[in-house]
């Protein structure tokens, strides 16, 4: 797309954000402006998710883009952490102090003690992975694994051998007449798959929901399963030996595709239905509600699973047993049938070739890597002397905040954030370095939830200290000397048009042209022929799959009158620690701890009143508030931002940094906490 004159120029755009959707939108610039080049975004209408309509969180993503409290000079720290007090420097003058720093390493040849961590606060290709090039040269250790979905990825490939199944056009097929959307606040996290789930049901779709939360969604289901937040698992065994009882089951499916299936049938033979319904806390009537529509629609269901409910200490094995209800049902392979989870294994063939160009993982080159869950345990052994931080707020995000936080605080470690904005984190850096929005790179961008790849054309940034994350690690590598390495030579521009040029030619004319390519639309089934990538081919549901720990269940169960499971979802106008400056108006309900009137009522404390939340990995004072959609025994504190009561620590200070059963993520939704009143 060109410009003519000084009319304003249109890029393809993409939303980089951690989330669902990755919206594509097209750009309107002002290139000659001096300082505010970004006019506008207009969601694309013939995207068939985006649909010409933004999330509520990032509709104004203009004023952002220049907002008066974005970073644009590297800052060096004057003041004793953990405060934001810095004094502006150049970017030359940054680079000096890094790479001073990194020199006194590379002459002690103790170059794994250098760590980069990243995440996915900008979930662009070339903004995760090129600075990996850097790290790859010197031999550093980064950070893998995850915070989010990886639990409930690892339980499916277990199944499937792939944790994509279908995709979520399939909501939009004329034959999916059941949609069950469990564990997944779609009105507010995905409101995109909102809008096609709507579509659905005013076309003749029923809808189930199942959550610990009386969600939006929930208000416009036929049927809705309030559950305790962890039993979901419980729910799967009496919905299961509910099925098994009615010959419900699609025997030919499971003797065909289906690898030890009898041992699905022996752990659910014989239960106490009353009792676990009781546990699970909904009532007979709507669980027979909920058997009575798959019945009806066997073959024609749609399960769509959320993350959250994978953040449970069990939860891969939870997302892992609710897949063995349409197993069972031989609910996969078929139009309006299968499992919603993540979509990035169907896109692996077509992106890990990019990424490995991307980080020059091809070069023989080795890296240590530790899990990025477990980051504050690896900090605080002394063994780092200087860490990168970039696409990543840990001191927001990551659980057991008091460990994390001490350890950033080893007089011995130099910390460089590469940020926008001062944040949690930056209270912690010896350098915070100025990063370019993702408007103003080059990028490609896969949604975790849309199958298939977008881009995004970078307009220009007019603060010139500014830098990508590919451009700083470049510069920096200049600066050791490293100019003549090919990897360091590449612009990012550069970049960019060589991994549109490695992709197939069909999909190079299609990004080109609309700004977009998409593997699957709503006629498309993938597995239609039921051979999935396990050794066999078969799903293997080879178990124990309902062994939880007994542990676990007894301490939920057994809590004492003011200890409470505490969930801590994201806000409606925030994504995780994200978006803050531009949607401040909200901070006050980071203050808050929401229980049921109830539950406020038996603690005999008021709303409005000022408490302690404590366990024992944090305390804070937080306002008491009353919540209608919760359950009872259940608190819930936005996660994200810190409180600005008093000073107050986010919520997860209240979080161990214990990982998720199969060791890939968090384990966020597992922690309980104490209320009690202020000087009780």
């Amino acid at each position: 797309m060109t410009k003519k004159n000084n009319s304003p120029r249109i890029r393809f755009g993409t939303c980089s954000k951690d989330c669902y959707g990755s919206c594509v939108f097209k750009g309107i610039w002002n290139d000659e402006a001096l300082e505010y080049k970004f006019i506008s975004a207009n969601p694309l209408k013939e995207h068939p998710f985006t649909n010409g309509f933004f999330c509520p969180k990032f509709k104004h993503r203009e004023s952002l883009v220049y907002h008066q409290e974005r970073l644009k000079f590297p800052l060096n720290r004057k003041s004793p952490k953990p405060k934001n007090k810095f004094e502006q420097i150049s970017l030359d003058k940054a680079l000096d102090i890094i790479a001073e720093k990194l020199s006194m390493i590379r002459k002690n040849q103790r170059f794994s003690s250098i760590l980069g961590a990243f995440y996915s606060g900008n979930s662009g290709l070339i903004s995760q992975y090129a600075p990996l090039r850097f790290f790859r040269e010197f031999g550093a250790t980064i950070t893998s694994d995850g915070i989010c979905n990886e639990g409930g990825c690892a339980g499916l490939m277990e199944l499937f051998g792939t944790y994509s199944t279908t995709n979520p056009f399939q909501l939009k097929n004329s034959h999916t007449k059941l949609i069950v959307i469990w564990g997944s606040n779609l009105s507010e996290s995905n409101n995109h798959a909102y809008y096609l789930v709507k579509q659905a049901v005013k076309n003749g779709a029923k809808l189930v929901v199942i959550d610990s939360r009386h969600t939006k969604i929930a208000e416009k289901a036929d049927c809705f399963l309030h559950v305790f937040p962890g039993m979901e698992y419980l729910l799967v065994k009496v919905v299961i030996n509910e099925l098994i009882t009615h010959d419900a089951y699609d025997e030919e499916f499971l003797n065909n595709y289906v690898d030890s299936y009898s041992s699905v049938f022996l752990e659910v033979d014989k239960i106490d239905k009353r009792k676990i319904l009781s546990q699970i806390g909904i009532s007979d009537e709507r669980f027979h509600n909920f058997i009575e529509l798959l019945i009806e629609f066997k073959h024609q269901t749609l399960f769509n699973i959320g993350y959250g409910i994978q953040k449970d200490y069990y939860g891969g094995r939870i997302v892992k047993t609710i897949a063995l209800i349409q197993i069972l049902l031989g609910n996969l392979g078929k139009p309006g049938t299968g499992v919603i989870y993540s979509q990035s294994d169907f896109l692996k063939p077509i992106l890990q070739p990019l990424i490995d160009y991307i980080s020059n993982n091809n070069a023989g080159l080795q890296t240590k890597e530790i899990p990025i869950i477990k980051l504050g345990s690896y900090l605080s052994t002394g063994k780092f002397k200087i860490l990168f931080l970039y696409n990543f707020n840990p001191a927001s995000s990551l659980p057991n905040q008091n460990l994390l936080r001490r350890a950033l605080l080893n007089k011995n470690l130099f910390i460089v954030v590469i940020d926008m904005f001062l944040n949690e984190t930056t209270k912690y850096a010896d350098i915070v370095i100025p990063a370019k929005f993702d408007l103003e790179s080059n990028d490609l961008i896969s949604a975790y939830y849309v199958p298939g790849i977008s881009i995004n054309v970078g307009g220009p940034c007019p603060y010139h200290n500014c830098v990508t994350n590919y451009e700083f690690f470049q510069q920096l590598a200049w600066k050791l000397s490293y100019e003549d390495k090919s990897i360091f030579q590449e612009s990012e521009e550069t970049i960019f048009k060589n991994c549109i040029r490695m992709l197939p030619l069909d999909i190079q004319e299609v990004l080109n042209n609309k700004g977009y390519y998409l593997l699957f639309n709503d006629k498309d089934v993938p597995y239609n022929n039921l051979e999935f990538p396990t050794p066999n081919n078969r799903i293997q549901a080879l178990g124990p799959h309902f062994k939880f720990g007994a542990n676990e269940l007894k301490r939920k169960l057994k809590m004492k009158e003011n200890e409470f499971l505490l969930l801590s979802p994201s806000h409606f106008y925030f994504l995780h620690s994200q978006l803050g400056p531009l949607n401040s108006k909200y901070l006050n309900e980071f203050n808050k701890v929401f229980l049921t009137f109830d539950d406020i009522k038996n603690l005999n404390l008021e709303i409005g009143e000022e408490v302690i939340v404590s366990n024992e990995f944090g305390t804070g004072i937080y306002i008491l508030a009353e919540s209608q959609i919760i359950k009872p025994r259940t608190a819930l504190i936005y996660s994200g931002l810190s409180s600005t009561l008093r000073g107050n620590p986010n919520v997860n200070f209240f979080i161990p940094d214990e990982p998720e059963e199969l060791g890939l993520s968090g384990a966020y939704n597992s922690a309980i906490i104490k209320i009690k009143k202020i000087g009780s």
